[in-house]
């Protein structure tokens, strides 16, 4: 690939920090067969229409936390993403999710970094929240057993497989709280897969 092109396509995935969409491309005069040679050689990945990442390029995941609490203030962090900020899995989720009541209005969402919005009904929004400072700035996540019995209620749209980690992962820590677990399982209404998971496990 020409090198000034190729340094050209990397200055605006770095200008929105490692994403990029492909009228970007086009804005930018350059052509996007370009960025298509790059997504073949794996320097590049597609992660929707129209939107891609640059495979290399390192995130502050704290940072953007603190941004995506920004973009969405009344969200609150969940699933993948919280599970990614316990440590609790080894999948790296390309996008952030976070929760806000149903009755709230959809969040303006700008293309990156991508957010994906979870509308969770009055319980299973005001359960479990609580406050992290990062940076000096307050972002609201679900605790650990709240984010364990929201990923086994949508364990078909974030992936059995990544639910099963998860749950391993929890059993090992000494500092759980089954108990919270499984008054957070009854009253979220997920309480009765939650009991066949625990009973396999334990």
């Amino acid at each position: 690939m020409n090198k000034q092109k190729y340094e050209e396509i990397k200055k605006i995935f770095r200008n929105n920090k490692g994403f990029t969409r492909t009228k970007d491309i086009i804005n930018a005069g350059i052509h996007t067969s370009y960025l298509y040679q790059l997504t073949d050689d794996n320097v590049v990945r597609k992660i929707k229409p129209g939107l891609y990442y640059w495979n290399d390029y390192k995130i502050d995941v704290q940072e953007e936390l603190v941004e995506v609490a920004k973009i969405v203030p009344k969200g609150v962090i969940c699933l993948l993403s919280a599970l990614s900020y316990y440590e609790m899995t080894t999948y790296n989720p390309w996008e952030y999710y976070i929760a806000i009541h149903r009755d709230d209005f959809k969040p303006s969402i700008p293309d990156y970094p991508p957010i994906k919005v979870f509308y969770f009904a009055e319980k299973q929004y005001r359960t479990g929240i609580k406050e992290i400072s990062i940076q000096g700035n307050i972002v609201k996540i679900y605790d650990l057993e709240k984010t364990i019995c929201d990923c086994i209620r949508y364990r078909n749209k974030i992936g059995i497989d990544i639910v099963k980690e998860a749950l391993n992962e929890y059993i090992k820590k000494k500092e759980k709280n089954i108990n919270k677990l499984i008054e957070y399982a009854k009253i979220t209404g997920a309480y009765s897969i939650t009991k066949k998971y625990f009973e396999v496990l334990l």
